[in-house]
């Protein structure tokens, strides 16, 4: 049927095919007759953007017509719809043979901008063997304003938040994306069990918090319907439970292009982030209790540490090419399992480093010439992969199995010795390693929870969940879920590198229960993480010393994967 309606009998139904089977002994005759109706071709097209406040009543205002491209748009109310964009994103035109795929196709790039609410076309008639079809169109409201609380316990302890965006969603008629966002989040003590290696009169208390500012524009290529230019400017701020103050300030220019219906890839042609850390009192203690040895550094010796403090704390320029190719079959209304594969490669210092070689070849105060810097600045050169499958299946009403496999690596190369640690892999947390809290994994062996939350450069991971609803609260189905998680983090090199013997003795397993409570924005997740294999342990194997009580609480909204 959908052949035939792809080439020009629009109106090919099943009545129009009889099949009759005539059986003699084993063997059958199959006779399939087909009616074909009138072939047809495309008549005028027209376009009808409605107004959603006033629903077209004529009687309160004239619409406004457009003739662009042999398409009439009528345009109701004070929409602001670019007539470009309307014809560019219908796939067909007056004359082609009619194609059902085609009209579809026109729907889903409508949809794709995000800008309507409802999308729908119609044959309004037939005259002289052509098909006079119209489209309908009904924005969205323009303007949105978002207020949002969220709550966790990333540090350890309750951690609480407020966000607030404004979105514009057809900034200039083209159906340009424009977002402002601002939140912030503190946790609620300031108790931090990352200290507790160090005398309490050495810092001062504080409670950990995050600030975020930024702004986000999207805009539709035209000539290519799904395909999206992004731009950003973001700015952060936070106080770590590790005794630094971080700030960040990135700008990102992105081209998103539509391979299929299924799959998709971005490319970050230019980005550039600028980092900088301040420590706070009692830093340089905390380093050398807890960070030194796990990075290398021998403790007791103050030109090694400065070195290192100097080396962590300086302000650094990352400048990124960034390739991410996503695939899923979310949008198959058949599917009963629902897969995505996520993959990423970088590549950061590269266009800066030109920059160091052949335009600021000066020299600065502090800096040899083998050291990465511009203008005073240094920056980070590495390469960095990561890769990620997640499934989710269906087996019954109520009833889910989903996992996921994360494979992630960097390396440094060119000028720069070691790669930044706000872009490295971390585990632990509710979207993690859940035996664990955020950040507090690894790397390897190691035993402090300080330097887990410098990361490392290389991640496996591999979790598994079983979902199962059986209530409802506030008409959103709640349940349980059962999982494991087994993975950690790996430095390069030095003693908690990942090679084949630590792949095997350094990996951290948990297993544990959680509780879900649906709500509109995603179910919420009380979950109970237990050890079972713990590599920062003497005896790594925990069942011995296991008790109901012995469990890592993990809070989050929406599924972990």
């Amino acid at each position: 049927m959908n052949f035939f309606r792809d080439y020009g009998y629009a109106f090919l139904h099943e009545d129009s095919v009889r099949i009759q089977v005539d059986t003699t002994g084993l063997l059958a005759g199959l006779q399939v007759n087909i009616a074909l109706p009138r072939l047809l071709l495309y008549g005028p097209v027209e376009v009808f953007v409605h107004d959603p406040v006033t629903r077209d009543r004529k009687a309160l205002r004239t619409p406004k017509v457009i003739r662009k491209d042999n398409i009439n748009i009528t345009v109701y109310g004070e929409q602001n719809i670019s007539p470009e964009l309307i014809t560019n994103y219908i796939a067909y035109r007056s004359g082609d043979i009619t194609n059902e795929s085609l009209q579809r196709k026109t729907l889903q790039n409508f949809g794709s901008t995000n800008i309507f609410s409802s999308v729908f076309a119609r044959k309004d008639s037939v005259r002289e063997g052509a098909l006079y079809t119209s489209i309908h169109l009904e924005p969205k409201p323009k303007h949105l304003i978002e207020p949002k609380l969220y709550f966790d316990n990333r540090y350890g302890d309750f951690f609480a938040g407020a966000s607030a965006k404004y979105e514009n969603k057809n900034l200039l008629g083209g159906a340009e994306n424009l977002k402002f966002k601002t939140d912030f989040g503190m946790q609620i003590s300031n108790s931090n069990d990352l200290l507790k290696n160090i005398d309490e009169s050495l810092y001062t208390k504080y409670r950990p918090y995050e600030f975020g500012l930024s702004a986000n524009i999207l805009k539709p290529a035209q000539k290519n319907p799904g395909n999206v230019y992004a731009g950003a400017l973001e700015y952060s701020r936070s106080r770590l439970p590790i005794l630094l103050d971080n700030q960040k300030g990135l700008v990102r220019l992105s081209y998103n292009a539509q391979l299929s219906s299924k799959s998709r890839l971005n490319f970050d042609f230019f980005e550039l982030e600028l980092v900088k850390k301040d420590s706070l009192d009692g830093f340089k203690e905390l380093f050398k209790t807890d960070l030194a040895e796990n990075i290398g550094v021998d403790p007791s010796d103050a030109i090694a540490v400065d070195n290192s403090l100097d080396s962590l704390l300086q302000t650094n320029l990352n400048q990124t090419f960034r390739l991410q190719y996503y695939h899923s079959n979310q949008n198959d209304p058949l599917r009963r399992t629902t897969y995505t594969w996520n993959l990423s490669l970088e590549e950061v210092g590269g266009l800066v480093y030109l920059i160091d070689a052949y335009i600021d070849t000066k020299n600065y105060t502090g800096f040899t010439e083998d050291e990465p810097q511009i203008f005073g600045t240094p920056y980070s050169q590495f390469l960095k992969a990561s890769g990620q499958f997640s499934f989710a299946n269906d087996i019954s009403e109520g009833q889910q199995l989903a996992g996921r496999i994360f494979l992630g690596a960097m390396a440094p190369y060119g000028k720069s010795d070691a790669t930044p640690d706000d872009r490295r892999f971390y585990a632990g947390g509710p979207n993690s390693m859940r035996g664990w809290l955020f950040n507090t994994l690894g790397p390897g062996g190691n035993k402090s929870e300080a330097a887990a939350t410098l990361g490392a450069d290389i991640k496996i991971e591999a979790n598994l969940e079983y979902r199962l609803n059986f209530f409802k609260l506030f008409g959103q189905p709640s349940g349980m879920a059962l999982f494991t998680d087994v993975g950690n983090i790996w430095d390069r090199k030095g003693p908690y590198a990942l090679t084949f013997e630590s792949l095997y003795k350094d990996f951290a397993w948990d297993a544990g229960i959680g509780l879900r409570i649906g709500s509109p924005i995603g179910p919420f997740r009380f979950d109970f993480g237990y050890k079972l294999h713990d590599p920062s342990q003497d005896n790594p194997w925990q069942f011995s010393n296991w008790h109901i009580g012995d469990f890592t609480f993990n809070f989050g909204i929406g599924e972990p994967f």
